[in-house]
């Protein structure tokens, strides 16, 4: 199984070395890394010119779009191998992870999906994955996340790639995206993988209501991919099974409605506890996103507001609670 790494960094001079050093040096390493530096201004691109010396299996590129996502597309463009894994710039790759799935002949999958550690404030723990293929779980669990995805090369460019217009929660479209084209999946259970590093200055430690316009992006662009996938096929894979085409559509607008309602609660919460600066203005749009793009029955329209209210006093595993109200509206598919 071959496979090429590519890590998307911007000013990381002092992690991705160490961050390069654990991928190379792990048990077996990679085919191919690729470091696709998004226009770094504090000496990074200059250290990694300096890192792939001496390192053939190494390549450097340049993506002046800003935005993970973009920086991603420009190391996959490159990429010449059968798979391909993406991972962060500041993160620890697991020795063993290559080696774990060398002796694989995935042939019959177009993603393989695995576990991952994240590590808060020095408190090690293991990321939420729940083995399903339904896609409210991606919307309201987030499952599929960026280090939690081995991709077939040619799956992911057949889908779209990765979207430069998220620049938040564009590991979480891109995995709804992979699950409303139903892949063949192989879901990896036996163990978790990576150290991923949880920062303050990484997305998740900043305010929701200063990113509020970013959000409602992200949830624009997942509605558009709802509709798309049931209004006509989404991929050259989708045109040749149309069956696979997930027909729930209000079900599954119901679920990104929850979600909508649990991220008011955190805008909410947030002026409850004076770290915001936009909460008006946040939580009029986010209103306007749920209202226009939904229309809730009244049981629907009250549990959405319990959520709203729990998250915006502060209460934890929301999403829980959603995912259960969420999936009582239609049994599995067979």
């Amino acid at each position: 199984m071959e496979i090429t790494v590519i890590v998307p960094v911007k000013d990381r001079r002092d992690h991705i070395g160490k961050t390069l050093d654990s991928i190379l040096k792990s048990g077996l390493s990679p085919k191919e890394v690729i470091i696709v530096d998004n226009e770094s201004t504090d000496g990074t691109y200059q250290f990694c010119e300096q890192y792939i010396k001496d390192r053939p299996n190494v390549t450097l590129l340049r993506e002046t779009f800003p935005g993970a996502a973009a920086a991603r597309n420009k190391g996959l463009k490159s990429c010449k191998t059968e798979w391909v894994y993406f991972f962060d710039s500041d993160d620890i790759f697991d020795h063993n992870f290559i080696s774990t799935f060398s002796s694989f002949i995935p042939d019959d999958y177009d993603v393989i999906v695995v576990p991952t550690r994240q590590t808060v404030k020095g408190k090690t723990s293991v990321r939420t994955f729940i083995p399903s293929e339904d896609p409210r779980v991606q919307i309201l669990a987030n499952v599929l996340n960026t280090q939690g995805m081995i991709f077939r090369t040619e799956f992911l460019k057949d889908i779209g790639s990765w979207n430069p217009a998220c620049r938040i929660w564009n590991d979480w479209e891109l995995g709804l995206r992979v699950m409303l084209h139903q892949p063949r999946i192989l879901w990896f259970t036996e163990r978790a993988f990576h150290d991923i590093i949880v920062h303050d200055d990484s997305i998740t430690g900043k305010n929701f209501s200063m990113n509020y316009k970013q959000f409602i992006r992200t949830l624009t662009v997942a509605v558009n991919n709802l509709q798309s996938s049931i209004l006509q096929p989404l991929s050259h894979y989708h045109a040749q099974h149309l069956a696979c085409l997930y027909p729930h559509l209000d079900l599954l607008m119901y679920a990104l409605y929850l979600r909508a309602n649990i991220l008011l609660g955190h805008l909410q919460h947030e002026k409850m506890t004076g770290k915001c600066g936009k909460y008006k203005m946040a939580s009029k749009a986010l209103t306007i996103f749920v209202n226009d793009n939904f229309a809730p029955t009244p049981s629907q329209k009250f549990k959405a507001n319990l959520l709203r209210i729990y998250t915006m006093l502060g209460g934890r595993g929301a999403w829980r609670f959603a995912l259960k109200s969420a999936s009582k509206r239609v049994s599995r598919r067979k």
